[in-house]
């Protein structure tokens, strides 16, 4: 792989967002501190916008003469296999940048070039969560990263600087607990909780698309409205009085029937039910790994107050990856993490 100086685009094309980090490498190989930039892009409807949106996104943070990319938009249901989303993304690369370095990073933790990753589409399909845990590692090698993103909660155990992740598949982390599907915007309440505090007693959830993650957390604070970046379920406001309209109808009401109070009781237990599912997912993790299991979580992504809290209800220390490479990169993590692994990857060839 040959050595470069210059700007390296790194893109994380997910279902929902594609999100981009801009690193600058000077003449010794040493990367800047990405610049990150996210759009949202509801793949299973409009997956005819995506070149546009690369070639948008890559406009505003600038052009560069090589792209790393991982991706989780394969599973977009307006596919009908991994392979033709791989095909599909790598297809919107190449038109909307034709005749750029284009790197693909695998899940065994190896750039492929777009005609290997075509080849080989099981090796790339939903890779990013090991670009993000290699980052963590050369940082915190003994940690479990815990990212919780719009829509997932991914939890990797990193020993002595490896990733010692047991799934490699979807299916195989999810069979593992490191793979929780339960985010801080775009999971449905009613995939959450099936009962919810009201009324003095507890009351079933409708099972309808009324709210989502994202309602839970901007009415608790958690969470802004400009923070609020997918769909609303109705197509209305972002704001917290309209997240709690939405809360109220998952109890089939309205705002003329229920309180603040009675919405902040049915949002805070929304919230505890997803920090025990990411729970759940750690003591899966750490029950596999024993005693070699580190005590020290690395939280990333836009959930990290649910990372947070699940972290400390397993007696995890905690530590925001924030801290140590800026907020913006840590909720975009996989993105900047495929840059940075580029710029080494060629600095050391």
């Amino acid at each position: 792989m040959p050595a470069c100086s210059g700007p390296i685009l790194g893109w994380d094309v997910g279902g929902a967002n594609v999100k981009a980090a801009r690193v600058e490498i000077d003449r010794g190989g040493l990367p800047s501190t990405p610049v990150v930039l996210e759009r949202f892009l509801p793949l299973w409807r409009e997956p005819h916008r995506l070149t546009a949106v690369l070639a948008e996104t890559a406009g505003h943070l600038g052009r560069a003469g090589a792209m790393a990319v991982t991706m989780t938009a394969e599973l977009a249901d307006c596919f009908a296999t991994k392979r033709e989303g791989v095909g599909f993304v790598l297809d919107a690369f190449d038109e909307a940048f034709p005749g750029v370095d284009l790197l693909v990073y695998g899940v065994d933790g190896r750039f492929r070039s777009a005609a290997e990753a075509r080849r080989e589409p099981l090796e790339v399909a939903a890779a990013n969560w090991m670009a993000g845990a290699a980052l963590v590692a050369r940082i915190v090698p003994d940690a479990l990263f815990v990212d919780v993103g719009s829509t997932t909660a991914d939890i990797i155990p990193i020993v002595s600087g490896r990733v010692a992740a047991c799934g490699r598949t979807d299916p195989a982390r999810l069979a593992s607990g490191e793979l929780v599907y339960t985010g801080a915007q775009r999971t449905p309440v009613c995939a959450i909780v099936h009962t919810v505090p009201f009324g003095g007693r507890r009351c079933r959830v409708a099972a309808e698309h009324f709210a989502v993650a994202a309602d839970v957390h901007v009415w608790l604070g958690r969470l802004g409205e400009a923070d609020y970046t997918c769909e609303t379920p109705d197509g209305r406001s972002r704001n917290r009085a309209a997240a709690g309209e939405r809360l109220a109808r998952m109890v089939c009401a309205d705002r003329e029937m229920v309180t603040d109070d009675d919405i902040t009781a049915i949002a805070e237990n929304v919230a505890a039910a997803q920090v025990r599912q990411i729970a759940a997912g750690i003591g899966q993790v750490r029950r596999r790994l024993g005693p070699v299991c580190p005590r020290v979580a690395v939280l990333a992504g836009q959930g990290t107050f649910l990372a947070r809290a699940a972290a400390e209800r397993c007696g995890l220390a905690a530590s925001d990856l924030a801290d140590r490479l800026g907020r913006e990169v840590a909720r975009a993590v996989p993105a900047a993490a495929v840059a940075h692994l580029l710029a080494a990857a060629r600095s050391a060839s």
